[in-house]
């Protein structure tokens, strides 16, 4: 029997585990869309959209069209002629299904911030980027970190198969406090495993000092700062991506956290 194949720790279960929350679940309803027509001008658009939505579907009768970007006259005086003609029209890099997981989504959000849902062979709704800080993307992103922290467990366990010598690769401090979790947790008859009362800092300095994976030091730092900042703004319920700056790193993040966690199954299985 495999590791991955013995614990929650391949991608494909992964997703699996994510189907249930999918795009659906975050869209803006087709009902509550904010169209344009082809034959608007940029100005009649400007007008008509005081809260500044980026795109705009494009409605020609019954059927959306394409997606019409408005953002860029937010700061700018906007021209006085149709914008038929300056459409995205539908295409793959635009559309996503209803039932694809937040994930699909995530994935492609920092170059695809707006994409439009289908259902079946309809327009839905609209997704955007703007939405990634929804609860269930919440969710979907911790139970993402969390399970790229299992896989980062059973690496140290299969690197170090004796408590003792990962335990040794611990500082002082860090060692001590481990040590006073384990007793405390003994003497109320809830112990698990040494393991479990390491933070997520903890497991990154093992993985690197024990150079599980063929990766410079610096890289898996930067790598796990990154995520270690997403997590603990999840785990306080803190804004993770307040503006598109932050929001396009957030999408970054979750391809790293992909590539690490598809790094570390690697290492298990061989």
């Amino acid at each position: 029997m495999t590791w991955a194949s013995n614990h929650d720790g391949n991608l494909s279960k992964l997703l699996r585990v994510q189907g249930s929350l999918t795009v659906g679940l975050i869209m803006v309803e087709r009902a509550d869309f904010l169209t344009c027509q082809p034959d608007e001008t940029a100005q009649d658009i400007k007008k008509k959209n005081p809260l500044k939505y980026s795109y705009l579907p494009v409605e020609n009768g019954n059927q959306i069209i394409g997606l019409y970007n408005a953002e860029r006259w937010f700061a700018a005086e906007a021209p006085d002629t149709p914008v038929d003609g300056d459409i995205m029209p539908l295409s793959e890099e635009i559309i996503i299904g209803a039932d694809s997981s937040i994930f699909d989504f995530l994935m492609q959000a920092d170059t695809n911030p707006t994409n439009l849902v289908v259902s079946g062979s309809r327009v839905s709704g609209l997704v955007s980027l703007h939405d990634i800080q929804q609860l269930p993307v919440r969710a979907a992103l911790f139970a993402l970190i969390t399970s790229l922290e299992m896989a980062m467990t059973y690496a140290i366990k299969t690197h170090w198969p004796d408590d003792a010598d990962w335990m040794s690769q611990l500082n002082d401090e860090r060692f001590t406090k481990l040590v006073e979790n384990v007793q405390r947790s003994k003497a109320a008859d809830a112990y698990v495993d040494h393991i479990t009362f390491t933070q997520f800092s903890d497991k990154a300095d093992l993985i690197r000092r024990g150079k599980i994976l063929d990766r410079s030091d610096s890289s898996l730092r930067a790598d796990f700062r990154t995520i270690r900042k997403l997590r603990d703004h999840l785990a306080h319920a803190n804004s993770y991506a307040q503006d598109e700056a932050t929001a396009k790193r957030v999408c970054e993040t979750v391809r790293t956290i992909y590539q690490l966690k598809s790094d570390l199954i690697q290492y298990l299985s061989s």
